[in-house]
């Protein structure tokens, strides 16, 4: 994942491989990629420890802060997940 590359939203911006699988990861808003967490390189098990606070993909710069209204809150993934 390249640094100051230009995602839109649901464009896929990482790929993650497991023993098992791989799954891309699509950007959830469109934007410059102003960092990419490299600590995920070595350790890509922060992913699942630490979803929310380490283990963090890339930081992004906005460029239609409306896309957000697209996304869910948290209240709204939680039922999400427990309907899977």
């Amino acid at each position: 994942l390249p640094d100051k590359e230009t995602y839109s939203q649901n464009q896929t911006l990482a790929e993650i491989e497991s023993v098992k699988a791989a799954s891309d990861i699509d950007s959830p808003v469109s934007g410059q990629v102003l960092e990419v967490n490299s600590k995920l390189t070595d350790s890509p098990e922060i992913i699942n420890k630490s979803p929310q606070e380490d283990g963090w993909i890339a930081k992004i710069k906005m460029s239609n802060p409306q896309e957000l209204e697209k996304l869910m809150d948290q209240d709204s993934y939680d039922k999400y997940v427990q309907t899977l």
